[in-house]
């Protein structure tokens, strides 16, 4: 009997063993799986990271070009209101320059009548318009003399 309780205690160590080579052999691929795990884990966290740092840089860009596009928005207006403020004060300018010139063409208007009635009440004499009409046909000769062969040469 004690040479079965022998075998039976080695049949048990063995299986024991074989039990213990197992377990190894898991402990070998469930830490295997523990690595991996971890690396991918550590992957995760920087891309993690990467996408919270690409995300709060992306969110202060964006605010800096909506305060940046707000601050055109308010120049472009202040500019237009600046216009529209001057423009007024061109158009009072001209409106006044307008006038002055109006006012001096009635001036010259009714001087030019003046000086026309002036001239119809002061009879020529027919000597004065013989002279003129000579002079006339005197300077067109000179002129045809001078200009022709400038023109023609």
């Amino acid at each position: 009997m004690e040479n079965q309780t022998t075998q039976e205690i080695k049949h048990l160590t063995d299986r024991v063993n074989d039990v213990n080579k197992r377990i190894n052999h898991i402990d070998g691929k469930v830490d295997k799986v523990d690595d991996k795990v971890e690396k991918m884990e550590e992957k995760f966290n920087d891309r993690h990271i990467d996408m919270v740092e690409l995300t709060t840089t992306l969110k202060a860009d964006s605010k800096a070009s909506r305060e940046s596009t707000e601050r055109l928005n308010n120049s472009i207006g202040d500019f237009f209101h600046e216009l529209k403020e001057s423009n007024k004060i061109n158009n009072v300018k001209f409106e006044k320059v307008e006038k002055s010139i109006n006012k001096l063409e009635m001036t010259v208007n009714d001087k030019a009548l003046a000086i026309n009635v002036d001239l119809e009440e002061k009879k020529m004499s027919k000597g004065l318009l013989g002279t003129i009409l000579v002079s006339v046909i005197g300077l067109v000769g000179v002129l045809a003399k001078v200009i022709a062969p400038l023109l023609v040469g």
